[in-house]
């Protein structure tokens, strides 16, 4: 492997280019360059191995003994590259990554994925994520955020539902304490300005660090919690969890990200049409 270290394996390509179509002029086509970046690729690339790949015979060129070895092997050795991309590329096509905040994907996206996978033949890969989103890096095709912070203005994003919060608790509790959270710290004031609703007596406060962990205190009966209808639907639903003031927009909203256009991506568009039917 010490060869392949320094090796200029771009030069290398261009080589393979030039042997397969037979002329600097072909290869340059195939590449989309020019005649004379063929030329330099090439000559580095005999510089560097010490041997001549190409003989002159009239206005062609001919591969020598070196060149006929060289070519040989890259036939091979791009094919098989040939057909681990393309099977990569299969492999990505049968998958959607998503990037979903912690609390929602727990709450709500998880418990009704296996719906989505009923429908549609392609696998969705759920990651849990909150804020800024790096599509290439993190190799995500989708994010669902709340419009809570700015996020670039070259993203798609394509709205799917309103927030609505609520002040949830268990049922016939009436000692009560405010269950906050870092993640919403605001969520108490927001739901005073939404409501109209004055606060009420309670038993003191206890904090959390994340949304989530104030939900599961509620539903553990510890107090009271101010929660998105969406992360408390099936405790609400199954009577675990009761929201006396119903659920009430705040002026956020979730949406749909992508580096690209929906239209552009099958699966991305399907999963766009299931989140709106399903989200709302």
């Amino acid at each position: 492997m010490e060869q392949i270290k320094t090796l200029p394996l771009n030069a290398v390509k261009f080589f393979y280019f030039v042997a397969k179509y037979g002329s600097l002029s072909a290869a340059a086509e195939q590449l989309h360059v020019t005649h004379g970046a063929v030329s330099k690729q090439l000559k580095i690339l005999e510089r560097h191995l010490g041997v001549l790949l190409f003989l002159k015979q009239g206005r062609n060129l001919v591969l020598s003994n070196s060149g006929t070895i060289l070519y040989q092997c890259c036939r091979e050795s791009f094919a098989g590259l040939e057909s681990a991309v393309q099977r990569m590329q299969q492999r990505r096509r049968q998958e959607l990554v998503i990037s979903c905040e912690p609390t929602l994907a727990m709450k709500w996206l998880i418990p009704r994925i296996s719906r989505f996978q009923q429908q549609y033949d392609f696998n969705p890969v759920i990651l849990a994520a909150g804020g800024a989103v790096d599509f290439q890096r993190q190799g995500i095709d989708v994010a669902i955020r709340r419009n809570d912070f700015r996020w670039p203005p070259q993203l798609y994003a394509e709205k799917i539902s309103e927030e609505q919060i609520g002040l949830v608790q268990r049922p016939h509790l009436t000692q009560l304490k405010k269950l906050h959270t870092h993640t919403r710290a605001q969520a108490w004031q927001n739901w005073r300005q939404v409501s109209g609703l004055e606060n009420r007596r309670y038993q003191g406060d206890i904090y959390f660090e994340h949304f989530y962990l104030s939900i599961q205190a509620a539903i553990a009966g510890m107090g009271a919690a101010i929660a998105s209808r969406f992360m408390v639907h099936d405790e609400i639903e199954q009577g675990i969890l009761q929201a006396p003031h119903g659920f009430i927009a705040d002026g956020s909203a979730y949406y749909l990200l992508s580096q690209t256009a929906f239209a552009t991506c099958r699966n991305k568009t399907a999963f766009l049409h299931w989140l709106k039917k399903e989200m709302v």
